[in-house]
């Protein structure tokens, strides 16, 4: 497992999209919750920008930030991951020096469990800094009130990472790739869920949709009330 892994960081130290999409994941995931300290007045039902803040709820705000992030920046990154090895035929390569292809994609596999844990580590470090530092009065019980957001951002995170690793895999170009993962996601599973699931089985069971399933893991928060009635 080490050496497949210390053999992606060499190929990965050198691809500028990784350095760029981690950077702007580790800077703009406690920014963008932090930008809401200058927004005034919020819609109902929120009555106060605070509740993205303090504890409890700091979980599940920033939760949804990563959503996002991990949705654009780590899906893209492992569709790169695999497209830039086809372009540059290192996949080959290392193919022909020894490596199995079993070897290859468990190496990508632990790339992508290696990069969710990072994520998760560090969406669990902001929130607990901005949680601190933002409630008045901290109590244990309400510090660890929704910690049960780690372990579903981490599986968030490998989702999106997992789905971009297999479009990757089948699309082998990056900008076919790209388009596919954004279609999908953005349009195709919600026209199959909404236009055809929806008409054809009248059922809860349009949401269990795979890339649904990913998106609910951290949803927004004030919106889970609405999923009730659906």
């Amino acid at each position: 497992m080490l050496y497949l892994l210390k053999l992606e960081w060499i190929k990965l130290n050198k691809l500028l999209s990784f350095r760029i999409f981690t950077l702007f994941y580790f800077v703009l995931l406690p920014a963008i919750l932090l930008t809401g300290k200058r927004i005034d007045q919020l819609p109902p039902p929120l009555m106060t920008n605070e509740v993205f803040f303090i504890f409890p709820t700091v979980w599940e705000y920033l939760g949804y930030v990563g959503n996002w992030l991990c949705f654009f920046f780590f899906g893209f990154l492992s569709i790169i991951v695999i497209t830039t090895e086809y372009s540059y035929r290192t996949m080959r390569q290392n193919i022909i020096t020894g490596l199995s292809r079993r070897q290859y994609f468990l190496g990508k596999v632990y790339f992508i469990l290696c990069m969710s844990l990072m994520a998760t580590a560090y969406y669990a470090l902001c929130a607990l800094l901005i949680g601190y530092f933002n409630t008045s009065s901290v109590y244990w019980h309400k510090v660890w009130q929704h910690a049960d957001y780690i372990p579903r951002y981490f599986l968030m995170c490998w989702g999106y990472m997992s789905f971009g690793l297999m479009i990757g895999f089948l699309a082998k170009r990056t900008g076919i790739a790209l388009f596919l993962y954004l279609a999908y996601i953005m349009f195709i599973e919600l026209i199959l869920r909404w236009g055809v699931h929806l008409q054809l089985v009248k059922h809860r069971s349009m949401h269990f949709y795979p890339m649904n399933a990913v998106e609910d893991l951290v949803p927004l928060p004030f919106t889970q009330m609405a999923d009730q009635f659906l």
